[in-house]
């Protein structure tokens, strides 16, 4: 049952303001609690595009919490349409939505043994090159060094992730229920390193020489000296996304696959 809604919003969008106000007068005229911010919501409402449905993402503690993206914003793979509005909202308090549960990875950055950095996304971790020279990435899958190139950077992403970023840089798309995490060398100095899928199970252990940097959902970044250790596995967090749209379809309309 829905009860709480706590609303983000991309405050950049002109008149972004207004909708939210009119969303939560809907919310409220149906009885229910709309928070400043977000403590115990049982669903989020994004109104944005998909970096907005990511800023949700590390908020989330549980596999309790519904999302509801709304597409105000210009990339809307995750989002559903803004048409009709007041009647999607009107189905999803009454129950009528299906729940798209999606796999999240979380990432400890350690340093000399203890943990200086912590974070969970739904697409992607990107490890990148912090200035204008390539770098050393080693790459480990339990107690196998599985890569060891040099390159720009790697990206360590999830099904949902792999119709972002690393397609963009080569790597194969994924079905995005799949239980899987994909490995995809950005620019590479080698023509026998190419992305690769393993089982989501799997733990990664990854290293950069001389330093780099980690970006978390194209949202957060992170400085990682050479002897940092990143390790990388499947979060216990699932994000539950209400997606109105089918994954197939979104793939026809937003890149014109298969045509």
């Amino acid at each position: 049952m829905i009860e709480k809604i706590f609303i983000l919003e991309n405050p950049k969008i002109e008149g972004i303001q207004k909708e939210k106000e009119k969303i939560e007068k809907l919310f409220k005229s149906c009885g229910k609690v709309v928070e400043k911010e977000f403590k115990s919501s049982d669903l989020i409402v994004t109104m944005g595009g998909d970096g907005t449905i990511l800023k949700a993402i590390s908020l989330l503690k549980d596999t309790k919490n519904l999302i509801y993206g709304i597409k105000y914003g210009k990339t809307g793979f995750l989002t559903n349409q803004s048409e009709n509005l007041e009647e999607k909202i009107k189905n999803v308090i009454g129950g009528k939505y299906k729940v798209c549960k999606r796999m999240l990875l979380e990432v400890e950055i350690k340093r000399s043994g203890k943990i200086v950095y912590k974070d969970k996304v739904l697409n992607d971790f990107l490890f990148f090159r912090k200035g204008i020279r390539i770098i050393e990435i080693e790459v480990q899958i339990e107690e196998n060094k599985v890569m060891e190139f040099r390159g720009d950077g790697v990206i360590i992403s999830t099904p949902t992730g792999s119709t972002a970023h690393s397609l963009s840089a080569g790597g194969p798309i994924i079905y995005p229920e799949t239980e899987s995490i994909l490995i995809t060398p950005v620019c590479p100095y080698s023509l026998s390193i190419r992305p690769l899928i393993i089982p989501s199970k799997y733990k990664i252990k990854l290293k950069i020489k001389p330093n780099g940097k980690i970006i978390c959902d194209g949202q957060r970044k992170f400085e990682m000296e050479q002897e940092d250790i990143a390790e990388i596995k499947k979060s216990k967090i699932k994000a539950n996304l209400i997606l109105e749209d089918n994954f197939f379809d979104k793939l026809k309309t937003k890149f014109n696959f298969g045509k």
